[in-house]
């Protein structure tokens, strides 16, 4: 469903679109380039507008306009947001766009402003996000003059957001990352116009990877640099893990994305790796982690790594709360509710590998036949023919 269909009496005219993805944020964005690219095998022209990109090589968008975001715009001080209006604005006279794809929600609630057709792109879940931020704020080690005027920025950016993002999903059609968030989002807005188009991979990433190989030894990979600031990132806290790996017969942890030196054989760090020497990483081990320890926002996570990792060949294992994982990859993976019995899990794989492989080769062809990009872009379409 690639192409807009318009009907001019008896004829059918295949419309070819203009579209501008508008973001606070600069490029390289994947998900932002994944979008961009299924229109544009589609026919369609993207153009990007966004943070800072100069350094950035791509030939999916035809051009590229730098938008200078400041916080003070994201918490819509009308000084700083109009100063970001007016640069929007000349993009939007050089561009003139059939659609714009706002990126987030300061992007969406900017375009809405125009009364140009739009669709509002959920990364996050902004209402949701503005209090895991109070919470960052609540248990940082600031003074306490500065900690007031955080915290003060905070609750209005619960109140502020919650509104903006009430009013987006109410007025325009949303496209958001998991089936949870957008059943809250449809009831929030009273709407039917949300779609969910998860982070997966696009297929031409895996469609050359092979059937995973038998490995005669444990080993378990964590991915990400999101863990290693628990004060940042208090809903993915991972404390202790490799604590437990040293400590603990449970086989050896690779860590990619973290630059560190390791203090025991049985952990290693990879540093920050391309996506394509990341998944070639992945696939030497038999098991991917998501072991943030419990935390309420869990229930509107969905960590890419998961969909990764399967498409890597390894089984998953994650926390209990992670809900939208278990829900997506149903029975191909395990959760836990703590280390302890994460420990316990790792004890029977480690003496059970040929189990744990006909788990990575099942969990490998559902991601094959049901985890990529290809498979949800049609609901970009859909929410483009609804604006």
């Amino acid at each position: 469903m690639c192409a807009f269909i318009k009907k001019y009496g008896r004829r059918l005219s295949i419309v070819r679109l203009k579209i501008l993805h508008l973001s606070y944020a600069g490029l390289p964005d994947w998900r932002i380039e994944k979008s961009a690219i299924s229109a544009s095998n589609c026919g369609h022209e993207v153009i990007f507008a966004g943070r800072d990109s100069k350094n950035y090589q791509t030939k999916t968008f035809s051009k590229i306009y730098e938008i200078k975001w400041t916080f003070k715009a994201r918490i819509g001080i009308p000084f700083y947001w109009h100063s970001v209006k007016k640069q929007v604005e000349r993009v939007l006279m050089d561009v003139r766009p059939d659609i714009v794809h706002a990126h987030d929600l300061f992007p969406a609630k900017m375009i809405s402003e125009f009364g140009l057709p739009f669709v509002y792109d959920n990364h996050e879940y902004w209402s949701k996000l503005a209090r895991l931020l109070t919470e960052v704020v609540r248990s940082s080690a600031s003074s306490l003059p500065k900690k007031v005027k955080q915290m003060l920025l905070s609750y209005y950016a619960i109140h502020l957001w919650t509104k903006w993002e009430k009013e987006l999903v109410s007025s325009c059609p949303t496209i958001t990352v998991s089936d949870n968030i957008a059943e809250e989002l449809k009831s929030i807005g009273d709407t039917n116009k949300v779609f969910t188009v998860p982070n997966f991979p696009m297929k031409h990433e895996v469609e050359s990877f092979e059937q995973p190989h038998f490995h005669t030894k444990l080993s378990s990979v964590y991915a990400g640099s999101d863990g290693h600031n628990k004060q940042k990132y208090p809903s993915r806290n991972i404390d202790g893990l490799a604590d437990n790996f040293i400590k603990r017969n449970i086989g050896d942890l690779v860590i990619v994305g973290w630059n560190e030196e390791s203090s025991s054989p049985k952990i290693q760090y990879t540093g920050i790796l391309s996506r394509q020497n990341m998944f070639g990483e992945m696939s030497k081990h038999s098991i991917g982690l998501i072991p943030f320890k419990k935390h309420w926002a869990h229930s509107f996570m969905s960590p890419n790594k998961a969909y990764e990792y399967v498409h890597a060949g390894l089984y998953v294992m994650c926390s209990s709360s992670i809900k939208p994982v278990a829900q997506t990859l149903k029975h191909n993976c395990i959760t836990f509710d703590d280390y302890n019995e994460m420990a316990s899990q790792l004890e029977y794989f480690r003496d059970n590998l040929e189990d744990l492989y006909k788990n990575r080769v099942r969990i490998f062809d559902f991601a094959r036949n049901n985890l990529t990009w290809e498979k949800y872009e049609k609901n970009i379409f859909n929410a483009y023919q609804l604006c």
